[in-house]
């Protein structure tokens, strides 16, 4: 028995015969294992000298992840793949065969392979205790009276919030609706004038960067009014990106005003200190929107020919 035993140890150690071969001498992979837990597997590759071993990942389960690869060199002709992997299915799953494959030193062409045997692997599921004397535990009491004024309390403060928000709404269209009557100038009269009037206000040059494009925006929002008789003062920026789509005219101009919008919406609601530069051209855009949508003049009589 104890020949038999030498002779198996020096037929796996021993050098392979003359080529290129490669053999797979022994593996180790666990027959059971929890849910979604890495566990180990080994394989033991014998192959000839002088030449490189390697895992083919084609070949790898699909019913595991694999995690984790190390491989090393435990004899002449002898290396030694430690693997890990994660199992994502419960029941049995086949731990299908993975194949090796024996390489020139260059890495180059394949030269030879080895297959390890296919096995089923029992996936049970993660038990996490067994403790029986375990409560959940009680969530906060609160007595019914307190519900009762808590909800009540947030009842009226969505109230007053809403009718908050509509009476800003109305006041607004109704400030908007004074201006239309009192003013008669043309829009796009209107809108340049207020521009440079802002420009003029001195809001940029003291680093007043919210309150300047907060008024760039209502002098936007107030020309839609005036040109085209839309109420845009509660709009969002996307949403009048989309009113601005509908207008032919605007469509070269879509991508500065959409520009100017995140640029507008960056300084008022992240407020960031926007540049000089950024800020003409975001004027330049407002300016551009209102030249290329005014109402062209009125045509001049034609003088009457001579007879």
């Amino acid at each position: 028995m104890k020949k038999f035993a030498l002779l198996f140890i020096l037929f796996l150690t021993a050098p392979l015969l003359p080529g290129q071969q490669i053999s797979l001498v022994s593996q180790r992979v666990p027959q059971k294992v929890p849910f979604a837990q890495p566990f180990d597997v080994r394989f033991e590759v014998s192959y000839t000298p002088g030449y490189l071993t390697e895992l083919d990942k084609q070949s790898l389960p699909r019913d595991f992840e694999l995690t984790a690869v190390k491989n090393q060199e435990i004899a002449p002709g002898k290396q030694a793949y430690d693997l890990t992997f994660i199992p994502f299915t419960i029941g049995a799953s086949s731990f299908t065969a993975i194949n090796f494959v024996l390489k020139e030193q260059n890495g180059g062409q394949t030269l030879a392979s080895s297959q390890s045997k296919a096995k089923t692997i029992e996936i049970t599921p993660v038990k996490y205790f067994d403790d029986k004397e375990l409560r959940d535990i009680r969530p906060p009491y609160i007595p019914p009276d307190l519900k009762a004024w808590i909800l009540l309390a947030l009842v009226a403060a969505g109230l007053v919030y809403l009718l908050r928000r509509l009476f800003k709404a109305r006041q607004k269209k109704q400030e908007l609706q004074i201006q239309e009557e009192q003013d008669h100038r043309p829009a796009d009269e209107i809108a340049l004038s207020k521009i440079q009037a802002l420009l003029q206000s001195g809001l940029w040059e003291k680093k007043e960067y919210k309150i300047f494009y907060i008024e760039l925006g209502d002098i936007l929002r107030e020309y839609f009014w005036r040109r085209f008789g839309q109420d845009v003062s509660s709009d969002t920026s996307a949403e009048l990106l989309r009113r601005a789509r509908q207008v032919p005219q605007l469509n070269k101009l879509l991508m500065p005003l959409r520009q100017y919008l995140n640029s507008s919406d960056l300084v008022k609601f992240a407020k960031v200190t926007p540049q000089d530069q950024t800020m003409y051209q975001d004027v330049q855009t407002i300016r551009s929107i209102v030249h290329e949508t005014s109402a062209p003049p009125p045509a001049l009589p034609q003088k009457q020919e001579e007879k």
